[in-house]
């Protein structure tokens, strides 16, 4: 079902009933566990085979293209852009993260370039899969298991992270980068893919990140403007180094970096 969309944002009101109860990473419920769980049965279903394909079957190793915009359209496995907006430079040789890894899709391809990766979700059906497909320098830790992440605190080079923050409102997107902060070094580097909507094309679901999480429509995605990114920072380690807009992808591309402190 879609909803009627008009440049810059139209939107039904939210709905106290409709609201999908969410919890921080570091305090992640239960239900959130079952709930992710039960979203990953679902997408193997469909998706099986190349979830459960391992980075084995995928032995190109291309050259990194200068440009992130490029990186996008980067193949690694034939046929599939690898979707990814970052610099060369803060993958190659580099301690990565991934928050919203999934079973491990982009680890199990980047794991040839970085030094490290690790990779980690809500699903621990998903985290499961991923290390079974993916090569020895990957990590995948649960996000509410404190003991086994506070080893890469104030380790990490650069967080990744593909079709995640079009999906976070401003409860989630503070909660993560609260979470992202315990990880990233001084200096280091966030990539975030926020949603920005090309006006040329249809719309489904698409909110303004004030906007609850919604029951009805788990998969909506949030707009932001580069206003709402500085609103999403403010008081938080953070500061914007750039960001660039891609209508083709209807991305705001920021990249974060980590300033030093708390």
């Amino acid at each position: 079902m879609k909803l009627p969309f008009s440049f810059p944002g139209v939107q039904r009101a939210p709905d106290p009933s409709d609201e999908l109860p969410a919890s921080p990473p570091l305090e992640c419920a239960q239900a959130e566990i079952e709930r992710w769980n039960a979203e990953w049965i679902e997408y193997l279903k469909q998706e099986w085979e190349v979830q459960l394909t391992p980075y084995t079957d995928y032995p190109r190793k291309p050259s990194l293209p200068a440009s992130p915009l490029a990186m996008l359209g980067l193949e690694i496995r034939e046929g599939w852009p690898i979707s990814l907006y970052a610099d060369a430079d803060s993958l190659e040789g580099r301690r990565v993260m991934e928050m919203g890894c999934g079973c491990g899709n982009l680890g199990k391809l980047l794991g040839r370039y970085v030094e490290s990766y690790l990779g980690t979700d809500y699903s621990t059906l998903a985290l499961k899969i991923a290390r079974l497909v993916s090569p020895s320098n990957c990590s995948y830790v649960h996000v509410a298991d404190r003991a086994g992440l506070s080893p890469f605190f104030n380790t990490i080079d650069t967080v990744v992270g593909r079709y995640f923050w079009i999906h976070q409102n401003f409860q989630l997107a503070g909660w993560n980068l609260d979470f992202l902060a315990l990880f990233l070094k001084p200096g280091g580097r966030l990539y975030a893919d926020f949603y920005w909507p090309n006006p040329a094309l249809e719309q489904a679901v698409v909110f303004t990140p004030d906007h609850a999480l919604s029951r009805a429509y788990p998969s909506a995605t949030f707009r932001y403007t580069a206003e709402d990114v500085q609103r999403l920072i403010a008081g938080r380690p953070f500061r914007v180094l750039r960001e660039e807009i891609s209508p083709e992808m209807q991305r705001r591309y920021t990249v974060l970096e980590r300033l030093p402190g708390p």
